[in-house]
């Protein structure tokens, strides 16, 4: 009963739905009542299943890819875009996002500090919690989730990607893609695939979304096909995190050596990378991407950059974090065959289990 609290519904003078721990919690209970079912069943200690079924009432086939640790929720029909993550253990989703669109009250918010008017009493000047509110409202062309597949110019800067301001050059990101799925009995894969084009050009992508029994690691295959000869482009496969804040102690990117490389709001441009990591310790999670290199020797650039909304509360207009986004990219040529293929590996533990495998000089954490 706890997950129909209204106030995460809707956008009301009070924050609503643009208040992520709100969400998060409305989340946390209704994995709290999965968790029970799955318990109710008497599952064995560890199993993977995938089934698929309209879940969100849209007349459009959902796929849903579970085992112990992990639920996963895939839409074919957008994108082929993976809309939930779920962390039983932690009961987290790691896609309560927000796509970020127009306001009516944007306007005022674009009049700026001593002009605007308060939303809740007109006659009452605007407060305005953050500074440059109007150059950070900015609007958002597809979903915030995860396994969006972009293509970009060969050049596109890290910049441009993160203001929007970056030509989407094919149309995979909100195309629909056709599902199916593989089984084993430890095993799951959901393959996904969808014939589009890019610059015109036509070409097959496919995505194999694999999960194991027991396993908490997603694998993802990429795979590129009917590529011409000549073909170079920039693939860029957009991850979102949300539920983990930015600006705040003991929440930090890191690199495959433990470095600490910014808050979770952090502006990255890596190169020739295979590995990042978000670290919150105040959930106890450590999610970790890591890429494999390319068929053709490629290895992965990684971007990453914070979703900020601006809204309105009853304290005033301010900017609010919403997730981070994480994007490995990759210029891509084919091989003989016309192909190109990459292996992602996404993986979520807890710190604690995660910092047993790093050397002794490494930080040490503790499950809290």
């Amino acid at each position: 009963e706890f997950a129909l609290c209204n106030c995460a519904y809707w956008h009301g003078a009070f924050g609503g739905i643009y208040l992520p721990h709100l969400r998060n919690e409305i989340y946390k209970e209704l994995i709290t009542a999965e968790n029970a079912l799955d318990r109710a069943e008497c599952r064995p200690a560890t199993w993977v299943e995938a089934v698929s079924s309209d879940y969100d009432f849209d007349s459009k086939t959902e796929v849903r890819l579970s085992n112990e640790h992990l639920d996963l929720w895939l839409a074919p029909s957008v994108g082929g875009m993976l809309y939930e993550f779920d962390l039983r253990k932690q009961r987290h989703n790691l896609l309560t996002t927000l796509d970020r669109r127009e306001e009516a009250y944007h306007a005022q918010v674009r009049v700026g500090p001593g002009k605007a008017r308060s939303i809740i009493d007109s006659s009452q000047l605007a407060t305005f919690k953050h500074e440059g509110l109007a150059e950070k409202i900015q609007y958002d062309s597809t979903r915030r989730k995860s396994c969006i597949d972009h293509f970009f110019d060969v050049d596109a800067a890290a910049a441009d990607i993160a203001s929007g301001k970056a030509m989407e050059r094919g149309d995979f990101a909100t195309g629909s893609y056709e599902a199916s799925i593989r089984r084993n009995p430890d095993r799951m894969q959901v393959l996904l695939s969808r014939k589009g084009n890019v610059w015109g050009i036509p070409l097959t992508l496919s995505k194999a979304i694999t999960l194991s029994a027991g396993s908490n690691t997603v694998e993802l295959g990429y795979r590129l096909e009917e590529l011409p000869e000549n073909f170079c482009q920039h693939l860029a496969i957009e991850f979102n995190f949300a539920g983990l804040p930015s600006h705040s102690p003991g929440r930090c990117f890191r690199n495959k050596d433990g470095l600490d490389l910014g808050h979770l709001g952090t502006h990255l441009d890596l190169k020739e990378t295979s590995h990042i990591s978000l670290e919150d310790d105040w959930l106890n999670i450590l999610t970790a991407l890591d890429c494999n290199v390319a068929s053709n020797g490629g290895h992965a650039g990684i971007w990453t950059f914070p979703i900020e909304s601006v809204s309105q509360s009853e304290g005033g207009f301010e900017l609010i974090h919403q997730s981070t986004v994480v994007m490995p990219h990759w210029i891509v040529t084919p091989d003989a065959s016309g192909c190109w293929q990459v292996v992602i590996k996404l993986s979520v533990t807890g710190l604690a289990e995660a910092a047993t495998s790093l050397d002794q000089s490494t930080k040490m954490y503790t499950a809290s």
